[in-house]
Protein backbone atom coordinates (compact mmCIF):
# COMPACT_ATOMS: atom_id res chain seq x y z
CA UNK A 1 0.00 0.00 0.00
CA UNK A 2 2.73 2.51 0.95
CA UNK A 3 4.55 1.59 -2.47
CA UNK A 4 1.38 2.33 -4.17
CA UNK A 5 0.99 5.54 -2.63
CA UNK A 6 4.85 6.61 -3.35
CA UNK A 7 4.13 5.69 -7.42
CA UNK A 8 1.09 7.80 -7.35
CA UNK A 9 2.76 10.51 -6.26
CA UNK A 10 5.90 10.43 -8.91
CA UNK A 11 3.18 10.25 -11.65
CA UNK A 12 1.51 13.07 -10.08
CA UNK A 13 4.93 15.34 -9.60
CA UNK A 14 5.90 14.07 -13.40
CA UNK A 15 2.43 15.02 -14.82
CA UNK A 16 2.82 18.68 -12.76
CA UNK A 17 5.93 19.42 -14.29
CA UNK A 18 5.21 18.76 -17.97
CA UNK A 19 2.41 21.35 -17.80
CA UNK A 20 4.34 23.88 -16.13
CA UNK A 21 6.94 23.05 -19.10
CA UNK A 22 4.29 23.25 -21.51
CA UNK A 23 3.04 26.71 -20.35
CA UNK A 24 6.52 28.40 -20.47
CA UNK A 25 7.62 27.02 -23.43
CA UNK A 26 4.67 28.39 -25.18
CA UNK A 27 5.18 30.73 -28.34
CA UNK A 28 3.86 34.30 -28.19
CA UNK A 29 1.97 35.76 -31.26
CA UNK A 30 1.98 39.91 -31.22
CA UNK A 31 -0.33 41.13 -33.63
CA UNK A 32 1.26 43.51 -35.83
CA UNK A 33 1.05 47.00 -35.16
CA UNK A 34 -1.54 49.49 -37.46
CA UNK A 35 0.79 51.64 -39.57
CA UNK A 36 -0.86 55.61 -39.59
CA UNK A 37 -0.27 58.02 -42.37
CA UNK A 38 3.20 58.86 -42.92
CA UNK A 39 4.82 55.43 -42.39
CA UNK A 40 5.03 55.29 -38.92
CA UNK A 41 3.46 52.79 -36.15
CA UNK A 42 2.26 54.10 -32.85
CA UNK A 43 3.88 52.97 -29.99
CA UNK A 44 2.83 49.37 -28.74
CA UNK A 45 -0.26 49.32 -27.04
CA UNK A 46 -1.87 52.53 -28.87
CA UNK A 47 -3.63 52.72 -32.36
CA UNK A 48 -4.71 55.71 -33.91
CA UNK A 49 -7.53 57.57 -32.95
CA UNK A 50 -9.28 58.79 -36.13
CA UNK A 51 -8.69 57.81 -39.68
CA UNK A 52 -5.87 60.03 -41.64
CA UNK A 53 -7.83 63.12 -43.11
CA UNK A 54 -7.22 63.23 -46.96
CA UNK A 55 -5.73 66.54 -48.60
CA UNK A 56 -7.84 68.43 -50.13
CA UNK A 57 -8.18 69.02 -54.06
CA UNK A 58 -5.80 71.56 -55.63
CA UNK A 59 -8.21 74.15 -57.06
CA UNK A 60 -8.01 74.86 -60.65
CA UNK A 61 -5.28 77.65 -61.57
CA UNK A 62 -6.91 80.78 -61.60
CA UNK A 63 -6.14 83.35 -64.93
CA UNK A 64 -5.37 86.53 -64.34
CA UNK A 65 -7.25 88.69 -66.30
CA UNK A 66 -5.22 89.96 -69.13
CA UNK A 67 -4.39 94.37 -69.93
CA UNK A 68 -4.58 95.80 -73.59
CA UNK A 69 -1.37 97.86 -74.53
CA UNK A 70 -3.63 101.01 -74.68
CA UNK A 71 -4.65 100.42 -70.87
CA UNK A 72 -0.93 100.40 -70.34
CA UNK A 73 -0.08 104.05 -72.11
CA UNK A 74 0.07 107.32 -71.20
CA UNK A 75 -0.71 110.36 -73.72
CA UNK A 76 2.54 113.06 -73.86
CA UNK A 77 2.80 115.78 -75.92
CA UNK A 78 5.84 116.03 -78.12
CA UNK A 79 7.16 119.21 -79.31
CA UNK A 80 8.75 119.50 -83.07
CA UNK A 81 10.05 122.32 -85.40
CA UNK A 82 6.84 124.09 -86.81
CA UNK A 83 7.17 124.45 -90.98
CA UNK A 84 6.57 128.12 -91.26
CA UNK A 85 8.07 129.82 -88.47
CA UNK A 86 10.40 129.50 -85.93
CA UNK A 87 7.88 128.05 -83.31
CA UNK A 88 7.81 124.52 -81.54
CA UNK A 89 4.49 122.77 -82.47
CA UNK A 90 2.85 119.93 -80.49
CA UNK A 91 1.75 116.97 -81.75
CA UNK A 92 0.31 114.43 -78.90
CA UNK A 93 2.15 110.50 -79.00
CA UNK A 94 0.87 107.66 -76.73
CA UNK A 95 4.35 106.06 -74.39
CA UNK A 96 4.20 102.77 -72.30
CA UNK A 97 3.38 103.56 -68.68
CA UNK A 98 6.53 101.69 -66.83
CA UNK A 99 7.25 102.21 -63.02
CA UNK A 100 10.36 104.06 -64.15
CA UNK A 101 10.47 107.87 -65.19
CA UNK A 102 13.56 107.47 -66.87
CA UNK A 103 12.25 104.67 -69.03
CA UNK A 104 9.40 106.62 -69.75
CA UNK A 105 12.01 109.59 -70.93
CA UNK A 106 13.71 107.40 -73.29
CA UNK A 107 10.70 106.61 -74.88
CA UNK A 108 10.00 110.43 -75.44
CA UNK A 109 13.18 111.19 -76.52
CA UNK A 110 13.18 108.04 -79.05
CA UNK A 111 9.76 109.40 -80.85
CA UNK A 112 11.56 112.83 -80.86
CA UNK A 113 14.05 111.36 -83.01
CA UNK A 114 11.40 109.28 -85.26
CA UNK A 115 9.90 112.78 -86.15
CA UNK A 116 6.70 113.62 -86.43
CA UNK A 117 3.60 111.90 -87.95
CA UNK A 118 1.35 115.34 -88.42
CA UNK A 119 2.02 117.44 -91.53
CA UNK A 120 3.36 120.91 -91.04
CA UNK A 121 5.93 119.96 -88.27
CA UNK A 122 9.60 119.02 -89.12
CA UNK A 123 12.32 116.66 -87.21
CA UNK A 124 14.53 118.51 -85.00
CA UNK A 125 17.27 115.34 -84.82
CA UNK A 126 18.23 114.43 -87.06
CA UNK A 127 16.89 110.57 -87.98
CA UNK A 128 20.49 108.90 -87.95
CA UNK A 129 20.53 109.91 -84.05
CA UNK A 130 20.69 107.32 -81.45
CA UNK A 131 20.10 107.15 -77.64
CA UNK A 132 22.78 106.33 -75.87
CA UNK A 133 21.45 106.48 -72.63
CA UNK A 134 19.21 108.99 -70.41
CA UNK A 135 19.98 109.26 -66.15
CA UNK A 136 17.90 110.89 -63.81
CA UNK A 137 19.13 112.91 -60.99
CA UNK A 138 17.71 113.48 -57.49
CA UNK A 139 17.47 117.34 -58.11
CA UNK A 140 15.79 116.50 -61.73
CA UNK A 141 18.24 116.75 -63.94
CA UNK A 142 18.18 114.39 -67.03
CA UNK A 143 20.94 113.63 -68.69
CA UNK A 144 20.09 112.99 -72.13
CA UNK A 145 23.61 110.90 -73.90
CA UNK A 146 23.12 110.82 -77.68
CA UNK A 147 25.30 109.51 -80.65
CA UNK A 148 27.35 111.86 -82.31
CA UNK A 149 24.69 112.39 -85.40
CA UNK A 150 23.16 114.59 -83.62
CA UNK A 151 25.80 116.87 -84.08
CA UNK A 152 27.83 115.91 -86.64
CA UNK A 153 24.45 115.66 -89.59
CA UNK A 154 22.87 118.95 -87.73
CA UNK A 155 22.50 121.78 -90.16
CA UNK A 156 23.36 124.32 -87.90
CA UNK A 157 22.32 127.88 -86.93
CA UNK A 158 21.16 129.21 -84.12
CA UNK A 159 17.01 128.89 -84.81
CA UNK A 160 17.76 125.21 -85.92
CA UNK A 161 20.19 124.22 -82.18
CA UNK A 162 17.52 126.12 -79.99
CA UNK A 163 14.42 123.90 -81.99
CA UNK A 164 16.59 120.86 -80.98
CA UNK A 165 17.29 121.71 -77.45
CA UNK A 166 14.15 122.80 -76.30
CA UNK A 167 11.92 120.46 -78.43
CA UNK A 168 13.51 117.43 -76.09
CA UNK A 169 13.54 119.53 -72.81
CA UNK A 170 10.08 120.48 -73.20
CA UNK A 171 9.09 117.19 -74.32
CA UNK A 172 10.51 115.45 -71.23
CA UNK A 173 8.94 118.12 -68.82
CA UNK A 174 5.78 119.19 -69.64
CA UNK A 175 3.76 116.54 -68.37
CA UNK A 176 6.42 114.29 -65.92
CA UNK A 177 6.80 116.69 -62.60
CA UNK A 178 9.89 114.91 -62.10
CA UNK A 179 12.30 116.44 -64.69
CA UNK A 180 13.26 119.82 -63.99
CA UNK A 181 15.84 120.67 -67.35
CA UNK A 182 17.75 118.60 -69.08
CA UNK A 183 21.81 118.31 -69.65
CA UNK A 184 23.29 117.04 -72.94
CA UNK A 185 25.78 114.82 -73.69
CA UNK A 186 27.11 113.33 -76.89
CA UNK A 187 28.78 109.94 -77.21
CA UNK A 188 28.60 109.94 -73.44
CA UNK A 189 31.21 113.22 -73.02
CA UNK A 190 30.47 116.72 -72.66
CA UNK A 191 30.71 119.15 -75.69
CA UNK A 192 31.50 122.87 -76.05
CA UNK A 193 27.97 123.20 -78.18
CA UNK A 194 25.76 121.45 -80.44
CA UNK A 195 27.14 122.62 -83.73
CA UNK A 196 29.05 126.19 -82.73
CA UNK A 197 25.99 128.02 -80.72
CA UNK A 198 24.67 126.44 -78.03
CA UNK A 199 26.68 125.86 -74.75
CA UNK A 200 26.09 121.88 -74.25
CA UNK A 201 28.27 122.75 -70.71
CA UNK A 202 25.01 124.26 -68.90
CA UNK A 203 21.80 122.74 -67.83
CA UNK A 204 18.37 123.93 -69.82
CA UNK A 205 15.04 124.37 -67.90
CA UNK A 206 11.39 124.66 -69.63
CA UNK A 207 10.47 127.23 -72.11
CA UNK A 208 7.54 127.06 -73.27
CA UNK A 209 7.67 130.78 -74.95
CA UNK A 210 8.52 129.10 -77.87
CA UNK A 211 5.77 126.68 -78.23
CA UNK A 212 2.42 127.45 -80.19
CA UNK A 213 0.12 125.86 -77.42
CA UNK A 214 -2.66 127.33 -79.76
CA UNK A 215 -1.79 124.42 -82.59
CA UNK A 216 -4.98 121.80 -82.22
CA UNK A 217 -1.98 119.39 -81.15
CA UNK A 218 -2.09 121.05 -77.95
CA UNK A 219 -5.83 120.43 -77.72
Amino acid sequence: MKREKILLGTVAAVCLGLLVAALVLRPVVRRPAPVVAGGTAPPEGEGPTAQATPEPPVPAETVAPSFTSEQNRREVLLFFQEADNDYLGPERRKIFLTTSIADQAKQIVVELINGPQESGLLPTLPPQTRLRGLYLDRSGTAYVDLSGEAADLHPGGTDAEIASIFSVVDSLSYKMREIKRGHFLLNGEERDTLKSHLDLKRNYQKDLSIVDMDRKGAR
